[in-house]
């Protein structure tokens, strides 16, 4: 089979789960003998602003790179400044010169950060199966995340929501220094300087429609139906999890085409039948990794390092190369290696992940299960979808449920099998070719 990946494109210059995710899952495709080619945004030509598609240097072994010479910007920071930029039109010979070079059988979408709708039209036309993974909810939302101002908004996402989170958005000027090839050697620095204390989003002042000019309210009006019109053009929906694909059901304007869910991984995942049993009478020790930052729960775990005091509890944290004030029983670990993770999770008694953004799925929970590590996870995480009910937060009521638990010495099995990584792309693989396509 020839697929045609989307992606965000290589480390070092992109991370996260979802740049790990696309290019293990290529890796693994071509030792099953798949002919394989990535798509990705690249460089900003300073000198032109002319769109074009280039041949870039073999990252990966049998995987042929296309960069993308000016794409359209990279909204990764949450929020639009300029919004007719994201919709820049591009002829569509682009992309049609591309399919017709590499002929996929199929495109695997995992963003549509940086891609034009054209891509999208011409694939279309030209009849080629589009299967998208809902890895963020950028298209949906002008945020990857949908979180803003303490709260979720995917249940109130009307156009007073996107005019709202882009105050603080980043102008397209800056965003474009991101695809700087310099970037990823700075990016570290940057962050040193700028999170020198401890990381807390701004909230803004909300404001009503009436306080923006018109033709910036038509401006985002023409960027959600942009989005909303690429949505329709998907032939299959990837859903990482139940919380993805509610997500999307109640925020897509029309029916999704055929959808499957499918817990995602990654090959550092052994995979396996696991037997899991938490003792609350012997936790010790309770963990966090993650960034320091109230979407990600970051706030709630203090607060419960502090309720907690009088326990014989050690609270540990991991995530970011920062200074922050912490209670006397928590102590900060910084970051640690890949090298490190295994003994990280070895170490382990309880590991909570309470983020508060509606987060598709998140490797961290099945990292630490593939480890045999036991985990307490909100409800509004994907990953929930593999653990039992009794390890599940609800209402992001961390302090209530923790509380109980140990006051009701309670005890939880987690019993569940765990594909390898090879396993889960052979599922990936029957995706594409579910007669339901076309």
């Amino acid at each position: 089979m020839r697929i045609l990946h989307y992606g965000l494109g290589y480390p070092p210059e992109r991370t996260g789960g979802l740049v790990q995710y696309v290019t293990d899952l290529m890796k693994e495709q071509v030792k099953q003998k798949h002919e394989i080619a990535y798509l990705f945004p690249g460089r900003i030509n300073i000198f032109s602003s002319t769109t074009k598609i280039k041949k870039s240097k073999m990252r990966i072994s049998g995987v042929t790179s296309f960069e993308i010479i000016n794409s359209l910007p990279l909204g990764v920071f949450g929020g639009i400044k300029d919004p007719e930029k994201f919709q820049t039109k591009v002829n569509h010979s682009i992309y049609a010169n591309l399919l017709d070079d590499f002929e996929p059988d199929v495109i695997h979408v995992h963003s549509l950060m940086g891609i034009h709708k054209e891509f999208f039209e011409v694939a279309t036309h030209k009849k080629i199966k589009i299967i998208y993974t809902s890895h963020d909810y950028f298209g949906l939302s002008p945020n990857p995340t949908f979180y803003f101002n303490g709260k979720s908004w995917d249940e109130e996402n009307d156009l007073n929501y996107w005019l709202n989170v882009s105050q603080g958005a980043l102008c397209t000027r800056k965003l474009r220094l991101l695809q700087l090839p310099f970037y990823s050697n700075i990016r570290d620095t940057i962050k040193k300087f700028k999170k020198s204390s401890f990381q807390k989003e701004r909230h803004y002042e909300k404001m009503v429609n009436e306080e923006f000019s018109e033709n910036y309210k038509r401006s985002f009006e023409t960027l959600i139906d942009y989005y909303q019109k690429i949505f329709e053009l998907i032939t299959f929906f990837h859903f990482n999890s139940n919380i993805s694909k509610t997500v999307f059901e109640n925020n897509l304007k029309n029916p999704m085409s055929s959808h499957k869910i499918l817990a995602i991984s990654n090959s550092s995942i052994l995979g396996g039948t696991k037997h899991i049993d938490l003792d609350m009478t012997k936790v010790k020790k309770i963990t966090y990794i993650g960034q320091y930052a109230e979407f990600k729960g970051f706030t709630d775990f203090i607060d419960l390092a502090k309720e907690l005091r009088d326990k014989n509890i050690i609270f540990e944290i991991y995530g970011e190369n920062i200074d922050v004030t912490l209670p006397s029983n928590v102590i900060n670990k910084k970051r640690f290696s890949f090298q490190e993770k295994k003994k990280v999770f070895e170490n382990m008694q309880l590991l909570i992940i309470p983020s508060r953004w509606k987060e598709t799925f998140g490797f961290l929970g099945l990292e630490a299960l593939d480890n045999n590590c036991p985990i307490f996870v909100n409800d509004n995480i994907g990953v929930s979808d593999l653990v039992p009910i009794d390890s599940i937060i609800k209402e992001h009521n961390l302090n209530n449920f923790i509380k109980f638990g140990l006051k009701s010495n309670k005890k939880v099995i987690f019993k569940l099998k765990i594909p390898t990584f090879v396993e889960h792309t052979r599922m990936v693989l029957r995706l594409y070719e579910n007669k339901k396509l076309y």
